[in-house]
């Protein structure tokens, strides 16, 4: 029985899930990414909080716009930059997160105050990924797509599950019920 109730929670987490990230999509494509700029804001967002940590730490950096990315420059003589689009800004990580969250069994109240939360979590762990890449593509540029590309993604999909994981055991409310 008790076998059942958790493969049914499990099926029911999975189609809401799926449904609220299928709306997602479509809530993105037709609308946020054709009609607002957020995306854009957001890319700019991550920069700019990038090079206000690399001068928090006495280093120095230069932000440039080019069409639809921001680059990020580290002032270090080769001026290699990192380039922050659509894709690098977190914008879907966040939606995935929260979907997450959402779908999960647990108190309303706990879900209002947690996502914000993990999104704050999420952007920052985003900022650091940023940072590290523009001294990879500065020092070793040779390492950079791989680290861009397996690395970091490693490790940022492991921040939203730790994070949802914390959720799931200690604050969704579901630990009494097992």
């Amino acid at each position: 029985m008790l076998d059942q109730i958790r493969k049914n929670r499990i099926i029911k987490f999975l189609l809401v899930a799926g449904l609220l990230y299928t709306a997602w999509l479509l809530l993105y494509y037709l609308i946020i990414k054709t009609q607002t700029n957020w995306d854009f804001a957001l890319n700019y967002n991550i920069v700019e909080l990038a090079h206000s940590f690399f001068s928090f730490f006495g280093t120095e950096t230069s932000i440039a716009i080019e069409s639809d990315h921001i680059v990020l420059y580290l002032d270090a003589g080769n001026y290699r930059g990192i380039w922050v689009g659509d894709e690098c800004n977190g914008f879907k990580l966040f939606s995935i997160f929260t979907i997450f969250i959402v779908a999960f069994p647990g108190k309303i109240k706990s879900k209002l105050w947690f996502i914000p939360m993990g999104l704050v979590i999420i952007h920052f762990v985003n900022v650091l990924r940023i940072m590290a890449l523009v001294m990879i593509n500065n020092y070793y540029p040779s390492y950079l797509d791989f680290n861009h590309l397996y690395t970091f993604t490693i490790i940022v999909y492991a921040a939203i599950f730790i994070i949802w994981y914390i959720w799931a055991k200690k604050y969704s409310g579901n630990e009494q019920k097992n």
